[in-house]
């Protein structure tokens, strides 16, 4: 059976649909877990890490150390989810952190703003122009913070599997349809499906050590796995008309990926930009 993944605006019937997912199939329904996890792995409060997670401001000075952290872990608790069995995401940006893991049915639910700002006024006591003024900011905010994140835009149909108008189907029927597409070749589980799901989990656990690692920590990294070996690739910037520190910080890569369990074999990929002193 697949992870399910659901991307929705603020009132627009995402978590009725997850929870209706939830009791059909008898797998879990998570979201706020998710962050739990993630804030305790790294002893902060959920508040800040949403905070990190959500604010907008001063994007154009490029992410911060601590929000690739906290991006990091949301992604190694999901891992973990993963490894674990089939469960339904609706929360922060799952269809992008599951990015490469198999058989993962990613769901957009979209409903017409009025209804959801109905919606809000009704469960904040507020009046409707508040309310569609709320509901506005937050998806701007969404769009503002996948497009600086990940390069694309939160509202694309493709980056989903499925995008399903609440506003013409009833959250009954969605689950229905939603439960239909499992059933289909694409999203069964394979024999592979387990050992990918492994090497996700071992790239998070190494990006997260060196995201965290106080020798590794504010480098722009990816990183895979496969079977043991990690490729890590990235660039950092290096001062003066020589550059310099590249050796080291490959030893630093290499030292602190090798620490975390199942790792066999480290690859790297680096390009530095060397940056000229006026």
């Amino acid at each position: 059976m697949a992870i399910i993944t659901i991307s929705r605006g603020t009132m627009s019937g995402g978590e009725a649909l997850a929870k209706c997912l939830s009791e059909r199939l008898g797998i879990p329904a998570v979201s706020q877990e998710i962050l739990q996890e993630a804030s305790d792995r790294f002893g902060i409060s959920q508040a800040l890490l949403l905070q990190q997670l959500e604010k907008t401001k001063g994007l154009i000075r490029g992410p911060s150390t601590e929000r690739g952290l906290y991006l990091t872990a949301i992604q190694l608790a999901l891992a973990e989810r993963a490894r674990r069995g089939p469960f339904v995401y609706y929360g922060h940006a799952g269809h992008l952190l599951m990015k490469g893991v198999p058989q993962v049915l990613k769901i957009r639910v979209i409903a017409p703003l009025n209804r959801r700002a109905q919606k809000l006024a009704e469960t904040q006591k507020i009046s409707l122009g508040e309310a569609k003024k709320t509901i506005e900011k937050m998806d701007e905010s969404r769009v503002k913070w996948t497009r600086f994140l990940y390069d694309v835009d939160w509202r694309d149909p493709s980056l989903y599997d499925l995008v399903i108008n609440l506003d013409s189907i009833s959250i009954e029927s969605a689950c229905e349809l939603v439960v239909g597409t499992l059933n289909q070749a694409e999203f069964k589980e394979s024999p592979e499906s387990q050992t990918v799901i492994e090497d996700f989990l071992l790239g998070c656990q190494v990006k997260t050590a060196l995201v965290s690692h106080g020798r590794t920590k504010g480098l722009e990294l990816t990183v895979s796995a496969e079977k043991g070996t990690v490729r890590i690739s990235g660039t950092f910037e290096t001062g003066g008309i020589f550059p310099s520190g590249k050796h080291r910080i490959k030893n630093d890569l290499i030292e602190v990926a090798r620490q975390v369990d199942g790792v066999k074999e480290v690859q790297l990929t680096l390009a530095d930009i060397p940056v000229v002193l006026e």
